[in-house]
């Protein structure tokens, strides 16, 4: 009866069981002792065990060492191998990533260590935990070279399995000075980013737009009144009704700096009763619509 439960338990995780599972069905430690001497059990690493006779797969493999490592998820190469990435899909090592503070090891396990591990970097797929795509993909800057990060991100974002803004939200929450591999995932980025418009072609783009629309056009690289003490000049403003408009022309944020003196500019903006928008270069060529709606709002008294 006991080793029928135990085959149940077990068909559900891949032939693997632990030492919990195997406690909430009333195993004895001798009754373990029994089992693993005769080689109805395996002992995958402590408290970890397989049923003999399952099948011994990387996957297998691969949730023996999550639950070995309770929040610990499969990271890099492995992650990349389960989220089926281009060019690690048959990744043979197990890698889990864990905080800074744990130092267990286990035999066979490639164990990497970070100082930021949120819960909103972990997603599992088939109850196999790893880090999300995006953060998948910035971590593997610091194992592999330009040219096959750069692949990957790329089949990712074509596939449509990755966003834009996905990647820059990742990014800028792992890009802390001295962090490994964020100069290399810097780099690969702006590559693949490509050259933005200038200013002057995104202010083009853009009033010809408002011109279609029959809108007003604003008064374009407007120096704010507060410019004097703080910074303040604007692309774009409709004076009279106290409204801004900013043009972004990157695709993807990718400094940090640059990011900050925007929001202080949008924020700085609205403390000084001004409303605000900011517009990017994918929002005029991709949603011109969208663009048109808002800057029709924007010229009008609030």
């Amino acid at each position: 009866m006991l080793d029928r439960e135990l085959a149940i338990a077990a068909r559900r995780t891949l032939g693997i069981v632990t030492s919990e599972v195997m406690n909430e069905l009333g195993m004895t430690e001798h009754q373990l002792r029994t089992r693993l001497t005769a080689g109805v059990l395996e002992r995958r690493h402590r408290h970890v065990f397989a049923v003999a006779g399952a099948p011994q797969t990387w996957r297998q493999e691969a949730l023996a060492a999550t639950l070995a490592l309770p929040g610990a998820p499969l990271g890099h190469e492995a992650s990349g191998r389960i989220l089926r990435l281009f060019g690690f899909r048959e990744t043979p090592h197990v890698t889990l990533l864990t905080t800074l503070e744990r130092h267990q090891r286990l035999s066979g396990v490639r164990v990497r260590r970070t100082c930021f591990l949120p819960p909103e970097h972990i997603t599992s797929t088939n109850g196999i935990p790893h880090t999300t795509r995006a953060r998948t993909c910035i971590d593997l800057a610091t194992v592999v070279g330009d040219a096959r990060l750069q692949r990957v991100i790329e089949d990712e974002l074509v596939a449509g399995r990755l966003s834009w803004d996905e990647l820059e939200e990742m990014f800028r929450s792992l890009a802390g000075r001295g962090r490994p591999g964020i100069s290399r995932a810097r780099r690969v980025l702006q590559r693949i980013e490509g050259d933005p418009p200038t200013e002057s072609e995104l202010e083009r783009m853009y009033l010809d737009l408002l011109r279609e629309a029959g809108i007003p056009l604003p008064t374009m690289q407007v120096t704010a009144p507060w410019a004097e003490r703080q910074p303040g000049r604007v692309d774009a403003m409709f004076v009279d009704v106290k409204s801004i408009v900013e043009l972004d022309g990157r695709k993807f944020h990718i400094r940090n700096d640059s990011f900050e003196s925007d929001r202080l500019r949008d924020q700085l903006a609205v403390f000084h009763k001004y409303r605000t928008s900011r517009f990017t270069y994918k929002q005029i060529t991709g949603d011109p619509d969208h663009v048109i709606r808002m800057s029709r709002a924007l010229s009008e008294p609030a």
